[in-house]
């Protein structure tokens, strides 16, 4: 007899919008679903967010290697995710985590028990 086991995590947490943008993803990068993203305004394309960044505008919504060259993603610019969810960079310090998207309609919060 076979066990089947669910998981239930999802990770939006939130009943607001999702909506999403294409940005140009910078060559070189290799971004984790759900990574902070932020503008390298020198090249005006997007990297994924360093643990000394203090604001990113989205989350990219799917994994993407842009090693071979840039590559347009069609990034998360609106949603409430489960901070366990999102793809934090190493040494990011909670308090930096907490207002990393302050001023963007992205935020993060835990789901509520049921």
């Amino acid at each position: 007899m076979t066990i089947e086991t669910y998981n239930y995590d999802q990770p939006i947490s939130g009943d607001g919008p999702i909506e999403h943008v294409d940005i140009t993803i910078a060559e070189g990068e290799s971004v984790a679903q759900y990574a902070p993203l932020v503008l390298d305004a020198e090249l005006g394309q997007y990297k994924v967010a360093l643990a000394t960044d203090t604001a990113a505008q989205f989350l990219a919504s799917f994994a993407v290697d842009a090693s071979a060259g840039a590559v347009v993603h069609h990034a998360i610019k609106s949603i409430t995710i489960d901070p366990d969810f999102v793809a934090w960079p190493d040494e990011m310090t909670d308090i930096v985590k907490a207002g990393l998207f302050a001023g963007t309609p992205i935020a993060t919060q835990s789901p509520r028990a049921r």
